[in-house]
């Protein structure tokens, strides 16, 4: 706890440091490659690890989402 809270209150812009940055093995192997990435959304477990519960600038069908589906509503945001 001590690692997080400082690194959070040194620098709260850079976001919040993991204990576990390395992505679930129950994800899609394609996603295991290349790990948490921009545009996802999830919640960090007590743990310490981030749990990736879809990804805006995916397709609402993309096999990350098989898990926990995408909300009512979901739109792709595309990045340029």
């Amino acid at each position: 706890d001590t690692y997080a809270r400082l690194l959070v209150h040194a620098e709260p812009e850079r976001g919040y440091p993991l204990w576990f940055p390395e992505p679930s093995v129950r994800f899609p192997p394609a996603y295991l490659r290349e790990g948490v990435r921009i545009g996802d959304v999830g919640i960090v477990t007590p743990n310490g690890s981030f749990d990736v519960f879809f990804n805006i600038c995916l397709p609402g069908n993309h096999p990350l989402h098989h898990r926990y589906g995408v909300p009512d509503g979901f739109r792709q945001i595309a990045l340029s």
